[in-house]
């Protein structure tokens, strides 16, 4: 089982850690007590006696014949409050967006990636790096500089919007979409990417590339492929007009 599928399984069972039900090697030794049940004698209790001059609290009272209680509308407000959740909202009344895109320099592409609330796996690492290798080795043709971008270690950094908490400030969808284009362009002009890969399509729809003049291709994200390793081969197909771009 890979790290991300171990990830969303605790997830899913809202379990934090796990937790060792033996002795661990190297690790100091819990003293155990052992737990001696104390005698208790069991003692006749006494009979109940009613009073006729005390009423019984578990008696159901008496109401009128059809007496209801009066509602005054509360109900219905309850239950409307009850179905509807909060909703954070920005100065102009649209809903407030939150997402987290994590981005990696890989070859000579840009990796772009929603995280979906899941911390990035080193498996999704290593695949997109694997990718990135086999574009470099068709782009440059097994020349000298093809295995000096093999060899570079990826470079990763997250987008989180909303970057702040202050409403005084726009932080709509509109605000996000240009700060996340100011952002892309910003790593791909500091380490002279030739293209952008979009993975996964609620990536894709996070990114205006119409604000930005790149080639871009659209495929399947990482975490897909290491849940569905037969998406792989399509992706391959789907990365190949970035073999050329100049």
């Amino acid at each position: 089982m890979n790290e991300l599928t171990r990830m969303a399984y605790l997830d899913a069972l809202e379990i934090d850690c796990y937790v060792s039900r033996t002795q661990l090697p190297g690790a100091a030794v819990t003293r155990r007590l052992a737990i001696v049940p104390t005698p208790v004698e069991k003692a006749d209790a006494p009979d109940r006696v009613k009073s006729p001059d005390v009423p019984d609290k578990t008696a159901t009272p008496l109401q009128p014949e059809g007496f209801s209680r009066p509602d005054f509308g509360l109900g219905d407000r309850k239950k409307t409050a009850a179905a509807e959740p909060l909703r954070e909202a920005s100065p102009g009344g649209e809903p407030l967006p939150r997402f987290t895109l994590i981005t990696i320099v890989a070859g000579n592409w840009l990796w772009l990636e929603e995280l979906g609330g899941m911390p990035l796996a080193t498996e999704q690492v290593q695949l997109v790096q694997a990718m990135a290798q086999a574009l470099a080795f068709c782009s440059e043709a097994g020349t000298g500089e093809a295995t000096a971008s093999q060899a570079t270690k990826p470079d990763t950094a997250q987008f989180d919007w909303p970057p702040h908490t202050n409403r005084q400030f726009d932080l709509g969808e509109e605000a996000a979409r240009a700060g996340l284009a100011a952002f892309v362009s910003r790593r791909m002009e500091q380490f002279g990417c030739r293209g952008l890969v979009l993975l996964g399509e609620s990536c894709a729809q996070r990114v205006p590339l119409s604000q930005m003049s790149i080639p871009a291709v659209t495929v399947a994200s990482s975490a897909q492929m290491l849940v569905d390793p037969a998406l792989k081969r399509q992706v391959w197909r789907d990365l190949q007009p970035l073999l050329q771009k100049p």
